[in-house]
C-alpha cells in the first residue's frame, strides 16, 4: 500500500494513536538498523564519554595546537 494512501487514515488517528505509531515505527527501524537504543544499553558502555579523561586531554591538546597556529 503506498503511503499517499495511508496518510489520510493517519491524519484521522488521535493524538495518542499518533504516539503509538511512531513508536512502532521508530521500533522498527532500530530493529532493522542494528542500533542499540540509548535506554537499552548497559551502563558502563554509555558512560564512556564522561569518564574519558584521556580523551580529554588529547582534545585540549588539539585544541591548543590549533590555537598557537592560528593566533601565533
Amino acid at each position: 500500500m503506498p503511503v499517499t494512501e495511508i496518510l489520510p487514515l493517519l491524519k484521522e488517528l488521535s493524538p495518542s494513536d499518533k504516539l503509538l505509531l511512531v513508536h512502532f515505527l521508530v521500533t522498527e527501524l532500530l530493529n532493522g538498523s542494528g542500533l542499540i537504543p540509548l535506554g537499552d544499553r548497559d551502563k558502563t558502555s554509555s558512560q564512556g564519554l564522561y569518564d574519558s579523561f584521556e580523551a580529554a586531554a588529547v582534545l585540549a591538546k588539539a585544541l591548543a595546537e590549533e590555537k598557537a597556529k592560528t593566533h601565533g
